[in-house]
């Protein structure tokens, strides 16, 4: 199902959340709010995903409440990494000045709307509609990326470079100049491949900085996000080499790729096997004390391990919870 606007909130925060669904139903609007879009049962970590990328717009209802929320800062991680920065819009409702680094990192360049200058039933509404009438304009995960397509970090690298290479093909036959087709396209290539190799060496080095930071455990889904975009990067950048393997250009592309990638996948099966041991280890203490917010803690640690990968005894654990 589709939507015009997915409302990332904090439930403390229920009450502005409420009125501002009233507002969308009463201009028309459809909207997604994770209270009334997932049943139960349902992988909510997926359903939550699924529904950002069948919103035309994410509203950001920013506040002290929502900054700390780890399920929130997932959701505008995730938004940042798929979506256009047109239709992004964070809307802070209690007067907060500060925002977290991680959050400024990745959305310090957007125009932020405050609720006491942006009234929610006609100005909020206004620049929702603008929004929606222009999904397509901005930057996604601080890239420009081919307008028009609804896919993951990487389709951006894939489709632009297949468009730049048809392009340049079509140039080239025009110019009769084979050969220095040959050698423009080698270099563009080669240039977008130390590019996305780059990005992902950055990703990494932002991932050390949030893990040995203070709030390291806040910044969990952060660093999953990053550490799988950077993995992204690599296999993007490994295909564009794959291309020049037999080539006169092959030099180009001759950077050792495999150890970045087993480097980042070893941190990756790091986190996963944490975040696992301490959903066991709160299993075992929910089963003893039967407390509603252990069960809730061992469902917040297996989401987590189940970011980074599957595990079947996990979900057998969420199954046993559900029951």
């Amino acid at each position: 199902m589709a939507y015009d606007v997915f409302i990332s909130y904090s439930r403390k925060d229920s009450k502005i959340a409420d009125e501002i669904c009233s507002a969308l139903t009463a201009s028309g609007l459809t909207f997604f709010i994770d209270r009334e879009g997932i049943e139960a049962g349902q992988n909510f970590p997926q359903v939550l995903a699924e529904a950002v990328d069948d919103s035309t717009v994410f509203l950001f209802l920013a506040s002290q409440n929502s900054f700390r929320s780890r399920f929130t800062r997932g959701e505008v991680t995730y938004a940042f990494n798929h979506k256009h920065s047109g239709t992004i819009i964070p809307y802070i409702i209690d007067g907060s000045e500060t925002m977290p680094p991680d959050l400024e990192l990745m959305l310090g360049n957007f125009n932020w709307r405050r609720k006491e200058l942006c009234p929610v039933e006609t100005k909020l509404m206004e620049d929702i509609r603008t929004a929606i009438a222009h999904p397509e304009e901005g930057t996604v995960g601080g890239r420009n990326v081919v307008s028009g397509r609804k896919k993951k970090i990487l389709a951006w690298s894939a489709v632009s470079l297949a468009a730049l290479l048809v392009l340049a093909i079509v140039v080239f036959a025009l110019s009769r100049s084979r050969d220095r087709a040959e050698n423009r396209a080698a270099m563009e290539s080669s240039r977008q491949y130390e590019d996305l190799i780059a990005g992902s060496d950055s990703l990494v080095t932002c991932f050390e900085a949030m893990k040995a930071s203070p709030n390291t455990l806040e910044t969990t889904a952060d660093q999953i996000a990053g550490l799988k975009q950077a993995l992204f990067l690599l296999d993007s950048a490994k295909a564009v080499g794959s291309r020049y393997g037999d080539s006169t250009f092959k030099g180009l592309f001759n950077q050792d790729l495999s150890g970045r990638t087993s480097s980042i996948t070893a941190r990756l099966d790091s986190i996963h096997a944490a975040w696992a041991e301490y959903a066991r280890d709160s299993y075992a203490l929910y089963l003893i004390s039967r407390r509603p917010s252990e069960r809730e803690n061992v469902l917040a640690c297996i989401e987590y391990a189940l970011s980074v990968k599957t595990n079947p005894s996990l979900e057998k654990i969420i199954n046993e919870l559900n029951r």
